[in-house]
């Protein structure tokens, strides 16, 4: 009696390797036969690379070459997320010297964007504005509830001797939080003395607004970042003008089965959420289906218990020959126990009678 539960044990961790070992289950992201792809980027509902397959003109991603998926405002797509935000590749602001004159081929000034009816602003969470150089004064310039602003930074260094790799804390590099609900600014890049003193490590100065921890700073950064145009920025997007109160019973409403409506964090318009034990695009009408808890991984982690899969959750229930010492805290012992013991034999735990 004392290994009663072996066998059962045995076939319930057969069980489980079977599922964990099955194919995941590949879920819909676009509208029915509508590209889901452009190269190796993929293309969620509502955004859409042709008519009918986005949701409205903001949302039309240009796939021309098949292979850069480019938003309107000339922006290169490098990844979507259904939580609401886009990566995009931006360029850079430069100031160049040669023996103290301005170079007019490597110099730019340059802007960020977003007409305003797009529903996209420049993620205030998960970018910063970054100066870089030796001879440097910055500048990012918005408009904010119709008021012009500018921030910026400075960075002056006489040699790299106390410039630290990896570090952008003020030497040779300084950065600042982006302002909330952006969808439009200038960049400008300055210096104080054209680079006469530092242009031997440091021929240029650099702003840009760059996507958190994707920037590695380096004393290399002084001189290689001239021949670099892009960094990846981060987008916020949301669905229309209204909030989820409402849009909620509108024909308008845009969230599927299973979900949820959000309100968007940083300015007008809404984002859609599968709702908990449900995943997939929440913005098509079967888009968010249920989880397989029981199939992803084994929550039910008591002897005895086997792992039942329903609606949006799961249920932890005795497999045959074991029944509940305790229901609300879900432990199963042998029909022959009124208590749980266990016993270890090589690498599994089994149940067995007292």
């Amino acid at each position: 009696m004392g290994f009663l539960g072996i066998l059962i044990q045995v076939t319930w961790v057969a069980v489980m390797l079977s599922e964990l070992a099955a194919a995941a289950i590949a879920f819909p992201i676009a509208l029915p036969n509508c590209p889901d792809k452009c190269g190796d980027v993929e293309i969620p509902y509502p955004f859409g690379l042709r008519e009918g397959c986005y949701i409205g003109q903001n949302f039309f991603v240009n796939c021309t070459n098949s292979t850069q998926p480019i938003l309107l405002g000339g922006f290169t797509a490098t990844n979507f997320s259904l939580e609401g935000q886009a990566n995009v590749l931006t360029y850079m602001a430069k100031d160049c010297y040669k023996h103290g004159v301005l170079d007019q081929d490597l110099s730019i000034w340059t802007s960020v964007y977003l007409s305003s009816s797009l529903n996209f602003t420049i993620s205030s969470t998960q970018n910063k504005f970054i100066v870089v150089g030796c001879d440097t004064i910055a500048y990012l310039n918005f408009q904010q509830d119709k008021g012009n602003f500018s921030t910026g930074c400075v960075s002056v260094c006489d040699n790299t001797r106390y410039i630290v790799n990896g570090s952008c804390s003020g030497v040779g590099c300084c950065e600042v939080d982006i302002p909330n609900g952006l969808n439009y600014l200038t960049l400008e890049s300055h210096s104080f003395n054209n680079h006469t003193k530092v242009g031997a490590f440091n021929p240029c100065g650099y702003a840009f607004i760059s996507q958190q921890n994707t920037f590695n700073f380096s004393i290399d950064s002084l001189q290689s970042l001239q021949h670099q145009k892009e960094m990846p920025l981060v987008l916020d997007w949301a669905i229309g003008t209204e909030t989820c109160k409402d849009v909620v019973n509108k024909s308008s409403y845009t969230c599927g089965g299973n979900s949820t409506c959000i309100d968007s964090a940083n300015r007008s318009g809404y984002r859609c959420k599968c709702m908990k034990g449900y995943h997939g695009n929440p913005y098509l009408h079967l888009g968010c289906q249920d989880i397989n808890e029981c199939e992803n991984h084994n929550p039910c982690k008591l002897p005895g218990q086997k792992c039942i899969n329903g609606p949006g959750n799961f249920t932890c229930s005795c497999i045959k020959g074991y029944h509940n010492l305790d229901v609300s805290a879900g432990i199963c012992v042998t029909n022959q126990s009124s208590r749980p013991v266990t016993l270890l034999v090589g690498k599994y735990t089994y149940c067995t009678a007292p």
